[in-house]
């Protein structure tokens, strides 16, 4: 039996529940190879610590030096839009053996962007601020995480968390949710300075703001909180698997 047989039946029924969605790109990272080889672009630091997909997560490694960064494109949205992106993602312990330590800006390494280099609702993370092992942040439109909202509880390495965020063109606030099945659930928010920015990509960053890394899985872009979250017993599927009571492999 194919050792992805499991996951795929999953995220299978998560697509069949969303096809009547209105979803702008999505990817499950079932190749094996550079992200810059199916569907992605790279618009910094190309061919640099390439992020790769082991088949089933893709790979973002924090470190000194160059490091690429990549989008994925979709038709440009307007200036009023409001645009949602879910992704699963897991700080291994194993790719953050020194914790997660920036400086107070922290490190995004998620984000909406125009055609361009204008970024919207940046998402990353910064140092713990209790006992955690990180702190995950939001700012609509600047590069500091510091001066934007993070979520109010630390989180754990080696736990899978389905993060949702937003961005709306109209007003530049942000939106951040965790594990969330309804678009009221409790969510964390961030108004910028811009509006009125044309968002046509969804992308991950590299950089060396600390030493580490993270996973990313199950990236679903879409106009609404509906396209991008599974119904709750695909999500609960979903987060099994994140637990390890799935098998991946």
């Amino acid at each position: 039996m194919n050792k992805r047989v499991g996951l795929s039946i999953v995220v299978v029924l998560a697509m069949a529940n969303l096809a009547s969605a209105a979803v702008l790109t999505s990817d499950d990272f079932s190749y094996i190879g550079a992200l810059t080889d199916n569907g992605w672009a790279a618009h910094n630091g190309a061919g640099y610590k390439q992020i790769l997909s082991d088949g089933f997560v893709a790979t973002l490694t924090q470190s000194g030096g160059s490091g690429e960064d990549v989008n994925r494109s979709f038709p440009a949205l307007t200036d009023i839009d409001i645009v949602y992106a879910g992704f699963d993602m897991n700080l291994p312990a194993s790719l953050n053996p020194s914790g997660v330590n920036p400086d107070a800006d922290g490190l995004y390494f998620a984000h909406f962007k125009d055609g361009g280099t204008s970024f919207r609702g940046r998402t990353g993370v910064l140092s713990p601020a209790g006992e955690g092992d990180y702190a995950l942040a939001i700012n609509a439109d600047s590069s500091s995480l510091g001066d934007g909202t993070a979520w109010p509880e630390d989180l754990d390495f080696d736990t899978r968390y389905r993060v949702i965020i937003s961005w709306d063109a109209a007003t530049g606030t942000s939106h951040l949710w965790l594990n969330a099945t309804a678009e009221t659930d409790t969510n964390i928010t961030h108004v910028g300075t811009y509006t009125g920015t044309l968002i046509e990509g969804f992308a991950l960053r590299q950089s060396n703001d600390y030493t580490g890394g993270q996973t990313i899985d199950n990236v679903i872009v879409g106009n609404t909180f509906a396209d991008v979250v599974p119904e709750p017993a695909t999500l609960a599927l979903l987060m099994l698997g994140g637990l390890g009571l799935i098998r991946r492999r």
